[in-house]
């Protein structure tokens, strides 16, 4: 009889160990993720067979492909349950774009999908429609967003793009716009953000859209506007075809000590790891228009300053080394709306528009020749984002990130009788590669094959 105690106790743990399997199991039962795929554009519809579509982990950080099966369905048996982000490229030639649409073109057509932290707890379906991505003859081919280490390099002074003609004709600089895209940098759900814990545009105080234009899809929010300068002829600044152009946020050496607008000596431990601007083609100086010179805002009056059109809060053109950024350029055209007259709107979390509200310019996507997205490399630290997947479809990154001195570069696609074409398919992470350090020779060693 003293024994049934123990019995007892030992039967109530079998039990309870039983139970706390059986939850263990169902936690890792594995799940289906099914995705119907679709590429229009107007009215006409494309074969989608040959898309590649890839999903990955946001948890284990593994990574899947697979391609439409008849039905045009993209189907991944056994995942383990969490959230995924998925990504669809596909690649339509020249001639069928041509027989389908009736509209001429030379290059292939790219049509780009995604989604991020899809949730896929349970089997799943849903559906991705691929949009044709923006091409222009505006590249971004060079962007050196991360900075240099804090302490032994330059921090954030030494950024940079570099802007690349990749059509086949001279283009002329005068009147490219460019710049950084507002958002939000967290991932809480609020009353004024969409699914994807990016701000609701459309809930913007006073916020306008044009006739049957969508405020998050058809419009970027624009968090300044440069512009390089002309002389009125429109063609002060020629760009042969595959040759670029380099702004400086400071062009100045990097590498070598100078006085900074305080009258202090800046100098860094480590001159190779960061880079000499001294000879880039432009640089943004924004002390005319802030009405004093921000102290590490140096003007190097031998190169040509940007016109700076708008800038909402930063005292330079600052780049986040942490990845949190989007950026743009276009090119001034006889239908667009001025830059000067572009609508500003505050962020929708304000709710109450006063005098020291923060506002942001409106820029249809339309008038976008080319975007690109980046992020963190830390899952954990990525914000929403913030470009409509017809700019960027899927963001890119340098693999060490913030002040890494690493820069992102664009692949070269193809060479022509001698002239690069640069990888343009709406998909960052496609598009580039990366150097280890930032490349401004403009010689064949700043490209990447």
């Amino acid at each position: 009889m003293k024994k049934q105690p123990y019995l007892y106790l030992i039967a109530l743990i079998v039990s309870i160990l039983s139970s706390c399997n059986k939850d263990d199991n169902d936690l890792a039962q594995s799940v289906s993720l099914e995705i119907q795929i679709a590429a229009k554009e107007a009215e006409f519809s494309f074969d989608v067979s040959k898309a590649v579509v890839k999903i990955s982990s946001n948890t284990t950080s593994a990574s899947f492909s697979t391609t439409p099966n008849a039905t045009d369905k993209a189907i991944f048996e056994s995942l383990t349950p969490g959230t995924y982000d998925v990504s669809t490229t596909l690649v339509v030639d020249a001639a069928t774009y041509t027989s389908v649409t009736g509209i001429t073109t030379d290059e292939d057509v790219y049509f780009n999908g995604s989604a991020e932290k899809l949730q896929v707890f349970e089997n799943t379906a849903t559906n991705l429609d691929l949009l044709v991505g923006r091409v222009g003859n505006w590249v971004f081919k060079q962007i050196y967003y991360a900075g240099s280490h804090a302490q032994r390099g330059a921090s954030f002074r030494d950024t940079f793009f570099e802007i690349y003609n990749n059509s086949n004709q001279i283009m002329y600089a005068d009147s490219l716009y460019f710049g950084q895209v507002a958002g939000k940098n967290n991932n809480r759900a609020e009353d004024y953000t969409q699914s994807n814990f990016q701000y609701d545009w459309s809930k913007s105080v006073g916020m306008v859209t044009d006739p049957g234009l969508n405020a998050n899809t058809d419009y970027i929010y624009a968090h300044n506007i440069f512009m390089i300068p002309s002389d009125g002829t429109g063609k002060k600044y020629p760009v042969n075809p595959g040759e670029s152009i380099i702004i400086a946020t400071n062009a100045i050496n990097h590498a070598a000590p100078y006085v900074d607008n305080d009258g202090g000596t800046v100098s860094v431990q480590d001159p190779s790891l960061t880079v000499d601007l001294s000879k880039a083609d432009f640089e943004t100086y924004l002390a005319v228009y802030l009405g004093a010179p921000y102290k590490y805002d140096i003007d190097n009056t031998n190169v040509p300053d940007v016109d700076v059109i708008y800038a909402a809060g930063h005292n330079d053109m600052i780049l986040d080394a942490n990845g949190r950024d989007a950026f743009y350029l276009y090119k001034a055209a006889a239908d667009q709306v001025p830059a000067e007259e572009l609508p500003l709107y505050a962020s929708p979390d304000v709710k109450e528009i006063t005098a020291t509200s923060k506002k942001f310019k409106q820029i249809p996507v339309h008038y976008i020749e080319d975007a690109v997205e980046v992020q963190n490399p830390v899952e954990a630290s990525r914000v929403p984002k913030r470009l409509p997947i017809s700019l960027d479809a899927v963001r890119t990154h340098v693999p060490e990130g913030r002040y890494s001195s690493q820069s992102l570069i664009r692949k070269t696609a193809k060479i022509v009788n001698g002239r690069r074409i640069l990888q343009d398919t709406n998909n960052s992470s496609e598009d580039f590669g990366y150097f280890e350090r930032p490349n401004v020779s403009k010689s064949a060693s700043s490209f990447l094959d």
